[in-house]
């Protein structure tokens, strides 16, 4: 976990915060947690769960974005995932925790409770649809069938039944329907060229209207290539920096030996390779 920030109230709390290898803020907790809110990947509580719930419940907005909470008793005995188990990472940031103080990690996630890998942690997959109803039939011992045309390693619990529910693992888009989830696999990437100075809420639009067009999930992008002569310029950082994925970048002498079907003289003038977000996109 990126950046995570552990609150203690007491002097014991203190001491156990000390173990972990986190930043650390001495209470008041409340005025520390919302403060921080948002600023933090995680946190980790040396509060009771009680008076943890008070404190975050009106912080809490959206599970796909809130950072993990995580409880710790006085005596460093347990190890609580509050929120965020799955999306926010609570759960692993629990099990983390528990390792440190020597505590017992504590999930109450269902799927964790039973066993079966959650739908929407899958490394290295994205979740989209139907998430819940999938899991609850899943839970109910109602596996889903599974489409999976490409052959992305899925993990070993990820058992497939007969359905009706079902799980299709693809970077097509799927219509949204109930009972259907697409699990997103980083297949995508958006080879891209830009003039110097270009808005980069143009470029944004054009690289959403391309998916939209393609029928392809944003979700699967991977990356965002292109000429390594275009590696500062603005609009294609935000690009990358918004859509949360790595820019690649490569040599013009790289891309000049990709084949590509628009070549364009104009460009080799300009750049030295007659193709710049074909080629980056095809050598990514």
């Amino acid at each position: 976990m990126p950046s995570v920030l552990s609150v203690s109230v007491t002097e014991r709390g203190a001491a156990l915060a000390a173990r972990l290898p986190w930043e650390h803020a001495p209470g008041p907790a409340g005025e520390v947690v919302r403060r921080r809110w948002g600023s933090v990947d995680g946190f980790v509580l040396f509060l009771a769960t009680g008076a943890a719930v008070r404190i975050v419940a009106p912080l809490l907005a959206d599970k796909r974005t809130d950072p993990a909470v995580v409880c710790v008793d006085e005596a460093g005995r347990f190890a609580v995932a509050l929120c965020g188990g799955h999306a926010g990472g609570a759960n692993r940031l629990a099990r983390q925790v528990a390792g440190i103080l020597g505590a017992e990690p504590v999930g109450t996630t269902a799927t964790d409770a039973v066993g079966l890998p959650a739908l929407d942690d899958l490394p290295g997959l994205v979740a989209e649809g139907d998430v819940a109803g999938v899991t609850t039939a899943a839970l109910d011992g109602r596996a889903p069938a599974v489409d999976n045309p490409s052959g992305w390693p899925l993990p070993a619990g990820l058992v497939a039944g007969d359905g009706p529910h079902r799980v299709v693992v693809t970077d097509r888009l799927v219509p949204p329907a109930p009972g259907v989830v697409a699990l997103r696999p980083p297949s995508l990437v958006a080879g891209v060229g830009a003039s110097s100075g270009a808005p980069a809420d143009d470029l944004e639009a054009l690289l959403a209207a391309v998916l939209e067009e393609a029928g392809l999930a944003p979700a699967s992008l991977a990356e965002v290539a292109t000429v390594d002569l275009k590696a500062d310029e603005p609009a294609v950082v935000a690009l990358a920096a918004g859509r949360g994925v790595p820019l690649r970048t490569f040599a013009a002498a790289a891309l000049a030996e990709v084949e590509v079907p628009s070549p364009s003289a104009a460009v080799h003038a300009a750049v030295g390779t007659p193709s710049v977000a074909e080629a980056a996109a095809l050598l990514a």
